[in-house]
């Protein structure tokens, strides 16, 4: 697997030992640049998983050993504040989907391999304000409410629970935001439980995948979600109905991404070579990390502004769009605005005034990146 750095190819090949039970070799873990791997870890949400293939081969450094004990114990602390949550649902009947990494990580050979910053649960958007009360009475600080896609609810030092109303939402993509307003018709009611509800497995893969997506064209998306795509794969990929599969994802317009994102993941957490293509695609999910990286969200917004129109000077139409902001982005942001247009001249100043006191670094990243912008070095094909 040329083209990637040592550590980054030493980061995959721990990984994969984790994810299919194999012994690291002995040598090769002991000529491991450790810190140069665990720090890529971290990034990647992946260092407790590398810890546990490392601990069969190797002792484990200060770092790693505090890595995996760490996951450990959030996972321990987010299982039973979690079951507290969910009883307080159960009891005053609100219907509840637990989503993404709470299901994720039981499909992992071993418990803290599969990391989680937060927990993320659909709910009827009618409860909110219950679901505010249940949630302060257990102690947690609300820091977003009443938003369009989910409100947040956080308890120091380490939790935090995201109540989703929407799974998507209308200002991007819209076919996926169309589909999953419908999500009610694939609901099925878990065994066990009177509210809480669960997705078949090819559904749930279907979600994860337009989760995986909605990242990969916007900030990008890292290691982390190659991995979850090639352990789902690994359980189930002997009993998922393809066709059916393959005909949601044709309404989604994402289903060759899901064969070239399938056939990346296996091949690179089996050793498999790569193609000079996928390679690229595998240097993106690598620069991207967990939570994507700003270069990437510039890039491919502008991206999608010069597919509109080549003859037009995509980082002006960018920079104007930013400035301007309208449609349902004006919408859900500021609903106040959208109601009363008369105040729209004020957000145009306040906006950018706000931006340079309280982010000012974040809008000189923003400015550099979209002078970086290439087109003729741009890789996203989606």
């Amino acid at each position: 697997m040329n083209s990637i750095s040592k550590t980054e190819e030493d980061l995959i090949y721990l990984v994969s030992c984790a994810v299919n039970s194999r012994q690291p070799e002995l040598q090769r873990c002991s000529d491991m640049d450790m810190d140069g791997i665990y720090t890529l870890a971290k990034a990647h949400s992946l260092a407790s998983a590398a810890a546990i293939a490392l601990e069969k081969a190797v002792p484990l450094t200060h770092d790693f050993d505090q890595a995996k004990k760490k996951v450990l114990r959030k996972t321990a602390l987010f299982d039973i504040e979690r079951a507290v949550i969910f009883r307080e649902l159960e009891e005053r009947g609100i219907r509840y989907l637990p989503l993404k990494g709470i299901i994720l990580k039981d499909y992992y050979p071993r418990n803290g391999m599969r990391e989680m910053s937060d927990n993320d649960i659909l709910f009827e958007s009618s409860k909110s304000a219950e679901i505010k009360a249940i949630m302060e009475s257990l102690g947690y600080t609300c820091t977003e409410y009443g938003g369009v896609a989910h409100d947040v609810y956080a308890k120091p030092p380490t939790l935090e629970f995201e109540f989703h109303r929407n799974l998507f939402t209308p200002d991007a993509l819209h076919e996926m935001y169309a589909y999953y307003r419908g999500i009610g018709n694939k609901l099925i009611k878990d065994e066990g439980s009177q509210y809480r509800y669960r997705l078949s497995n090819e559904d749930f893969y279907i979600y994860i995948l337009c989760h995986l997506y909605k990242h990969y064209i916007s900030a990008g998306t890292g290691l982390r979600s190659l991995l979850d795509i090639y352990v789902f794969n690994k359980k189930f990929s002997d009993s998922l109905d393809r066709e059916y599969i393959k005909a949601e994802l044709d309404k989604l317009k994402i289903q060759s991404f899901e064969v070239n994102v399938r056939s990346l993941s296996e091949k690179i957490f089996t050793g498999q070579p790569l193609t000079e293509e996928e390679l690229t695609e595998l240097r993106y999910y690598i620069s991207s990390g967990t939570h994507g990286k700003e270069q990437h969200l510039v890039d491919n917004l502008l991206q999608r502004e010069l597919s509109k129109d080549e003859s037009k000077n995509p980082r002006q139409r960018y920079l104007f769009s930013r400035i301007f902001i309208s449609g349902e982005s004006l919408k859900n942001n500021y609903p106040f605005v959208y109601k009363h247009k008369l105040l729209y001249p004020f957000l145009i100043v306040y906006r950018p005034v706000k931006g340079l006191f309280t982010h000012p670094k974040g809008i000189l990243t923003e400015i550099l990146a979209v002078n970086k912008f290439s087109k003729t070095n741009h890789r996203n094909k989606y």
